[in-house]
């Protein structure tokens, strides 16, 4: 099958921007900002996650609380039956709960403060209204068209609130049919659960819309697979014998995120339990496939994040809640802490032949079954990390798309690897949402260079410091030759800071590969030099920037004509 080479940018829903939104990204944004992508060029947006999330004051997309539901902060209130226009302001008697911040950062507890108060208003009405009968029925047939997941997830979402947190091992009620007796129990909680199932019915009305003026526009939605989902969630507290609690599932250190010293030391600790998939494969994968067949109504395209899980995971033995408690500690000291348990990968690791063959096995087992649930969807594998070389190959023969980090793809001759040469089952881009800009990435290598040079002629620095300088220098030249070299830049045109040139040179040879993607994130298009989100780390800025100007707003500016010319230029549009 010859894939179809097309341009991409990374939006996540929270970050775009419309006219009279409430704080967020919502799905009227999507839309604009779909119209927006039709007319430029752009044949994909890709979005993270937009599973139903935890009441955090800053949520990671990637925590979800359901594998299925949906997110209701991106319902666009002047679609929500009940709700009168103009919408009214924020309620003087709500908690004025803000998070430090400025316009272009998304204030999650105001946020959701102001939708609860219209959603719930809006409810009320629906219920009641003669006008609404019509809608109530559709409503009461869509209910009984999805099954035990919503019925599930509303119980949850009633609980949570009940015991103020999705943990569920910490509720007094921890069996799934005293849980629900409790709430059948209780005409105020089966009002609530017919609350969060009414949410649940509006954000897949408007999905539906949204994907019907995409498909209009030529324009594919990506969605995204987390490849966990986290143990405080519906799914875990209702079919926790399809997951292993014991473990953790996350990433082993690397040695790149001096930002968090647990993860520097031991890796990134998720939270998310490992599945059991013996147990899975005795109903065919029925989670797996209830999972990727509900993604299908809505993406023409996903990315499996963190695919390498599929093949073995790093996992440690126990939660980060624990993780202060196991910075100091040596691994023999966490191991006596654990049963003589130590994080590492699982089953097994890739320490001998046969390990190696038993991992790929697994991994292409598991895959094959579970891109039969949704035949007809492209497929990208996130593969970044500690890479088996088992597992590209066995991508590309599965037809999913594995990453190209150009600066990270070095030949054994330490020569950057050409565009020319990818195979075109790829999906090639400089940063992803867990990275800088490339912008930011390239200052921040051209200012070591500058300081090694300082060094150099520099007599009254310390010996030591100056090698350092000296070193940490050489190899950032080395990185900002390599990419010089991909983009067809000379050395000398290539060690100089971050400017028009340097990004045209860059982005018109990522767009040149074999790559059948090439994607870029909406701050490097729109030269926006934020980060959305630093791994091992929580709050702050992480999943909050937002665009500071509105699709309509961004058609009239340089960088839309610029992509829509290099779309073109390059044979992607």
């Amino acid at each position: 099958m010859q894939l179809q080479r097309m341009t991409g940018v990374l939006m996540p829903l929270f970050s775009m921007r419309r006219e009279g939104d409430c704080g967020i990204g919502d799905m009227m944004a999507l839309e604009e900002w779909g119209r927006w992508a039709g007319a430029h060029g752009v044949k994909f947006l890709q979005l993270l996650p937009v599973n139903a999330l935890s009441e955090d004051d800053a949520p990671s997309p990637y925590s979800a609380i359901s594998s299925v539901a949906l997110e209701p902060l991106y319902l666009s209130p002047e679609r929500v039956p009940g709700i009168e226009l103009p919408l009214p302001p924020y309620p003087a008697d709500l908690p004025p709960r803000q998070l430090p911040g400025g316009p272009d950062l998304v204030d999650y507890a105001r946020v959701r403060s102001y939708k609860r108060y219209l959603f719930n208003r809006a409810f009320d009405r629906f219920e009641r209204e003669s006008c609404f009968a019509e809608l109530r029925g559709e409503f009461d047939r869509w209910v009984q068209e999805q099954g035990a997941w919503l019925e599930d997830f509303a119980i949850f979402c009633v609980l949570s609130l009940t015991y103020g947190t999705n943990a569920w091992w910490h509720w007094p009620v921890q069996e799934p049919a005293a849980a629900r007796a409790m709430v059948h129990g209780s005409e105020p909680a089966c009002r609530q659960k017919r609350y969060r199932m009414w949410l649940q019915w509006l954000c897949a009305r408007e999905w539906a819309q949204v994907g019907r003026v995409a498909a209009e526009c030529g324009v594919l939605l990506m969605g995204d697979v987390p490849i966990g989902v986290s143990a405080a969630s519906a799914d875990v507290f209702f079919e926790r014998h399809l997951f292993d609690m014991g473990w953790s599932g996350g990433a082993p250190a690397e040695g790149n995120f001096a930002e968090d010293p647990f993860t520097a030391k031991w890796g990134q600790n998720w939270g998310i339990p490992l599945y059991r998939w013996d147990v899975m494969e005795h109903d065919g994968f029925a989670w797996w496939s209830r999972r990727l067949r509900k993604l299908a109504e809505i993406f023409g395209m996903y990315r499996i994040d963190h695919v390498l899980g599929f093949y073995r995971i790093y996992a440690f033995p126990w939660m980060p809640d624990r993780n202060p408690e196991f910075l100091p500690l040596s691994g023999d000291e966490a191991a006596a802490r654990c049963g003589g348990n130590r994080p590492g990968f699982r089953p097994r690791p890739d320490d001998t032949p046969e390990n190696r063959r038993a991992n790929l096995m697994q991994g292409d087992y598991l895959l094959r079954r579970l891109l039969q649930a949704a035949p007809g969807l492209r497929v990208v594998g996130e593969d970044l990390g500690c890479v088996p070389d088992y597992v590209r190959p066995d991508l590309s023969r599965l037809r999913i798309a594995g990453f190209k980090i150009p600066h990270w793809e070095i030949d054994s001759q330490q020569r950057i690897v050409k565009g020319e040469t990818y195979n075109p089952c790829s999906f090639a881009t400089y940063a992803t949402h867990d990275f800088p800009p490339i912008c930011n990435d390239w200052n921040d290598w051209f200012a070591h260079v500058q300081a090694g040079k300082a060094a150099a002629i520099d007599s009254e620095l310390a010996p030591d410091r100056r090698r350092e300088l000296l070193r940490v220098g050489r190899d950032c030249a080395r990185v900002l030759v390599w990419l010089g070299d991909y983009a067809g830049l000379t050395p000398q045109q290539a060690i100089q800071p971050w400017g028009p040139g340097v990004k045209e040179a860059l982005f018109r040879a990522l767009f040149a590969c074999r790559s059948a993607y090439a994607a870029l994130m909406w701050t490097e298009l729109f030269d926006v030099p934020v980060r959305l989100n630093t791994p091992g780390t929580e709050g702050g800025t992480n999943w909050r920037p937002r665009m500071p100007f509105t699709a309509a707003q961004a058609a009239a500016m340089p960088q839309s004509r610029w992509i829509t010319e290099l779309s073109r230029a390059t044979q992607r549009s």
